[in-house]
């Protein structure tokens, strides 16, 4: 274990890159990449409420997805006929989605269980390697 400090943004970009290796297979890396999944999540646990949108929101939002779904050429005129009509909430969730990018700008401290570099499955990509290198030593 090793504690790093980095930004919640940092944190979900790492969160993100676990995910995506989450395949290799290789079990002490799954069960390291597990358990800092588990760790990032619980620390990122109030972004992930902050940022939750509303009932209404979500409301429209499956109604511009059904327009975008049904005419994506001319849909444009639709949607921005929704969002004039519900201006308040798109509002209020712009405004919501500046505090979570606020909030990820926070430093935080993660004890992370950290790779060695013979523990890497030989599958892994330079890609996912440069999304985990926070955690490689």
């Amino acid at each position: 274990m090793k504690t790093i400090k980095m930004s919640k943004n940092e944190a979900a970009e790492l969160y993100n890159g676990l995910v995506e290796s989450k395949d290799l297979k290789s079990k002490a890396f799954a069960l390291k990449a597990a358990k800092n999944m588990n760790t990032i999540k619980d620390a990122l646990q109030d972004i992930e409420d902050l940022g939750r949108p509303s009932e209404e929101f979500m409301q429209l939002s499956v109604k511009v997805q059904k327009i975008m779904a049904d005419d994506p050429e001319n849909g444009k005129d639709q949607i921005e006929e929704l969002e004039n009509e519900n201006h308040e909430l798109v509002v209020q969730r712009k405004e919501q989605m500046a505090v979570v990018h606020e909030k990820l700008l926070d430093e935080i401290e993660l004890d992370l269980s950290i790779f060695s570099e013979e523990m890497l499955p030989e599958d892994i990509t330079a890609q996912q390697i440069n999304k985990l290198i926070k955690i490689i030593e």
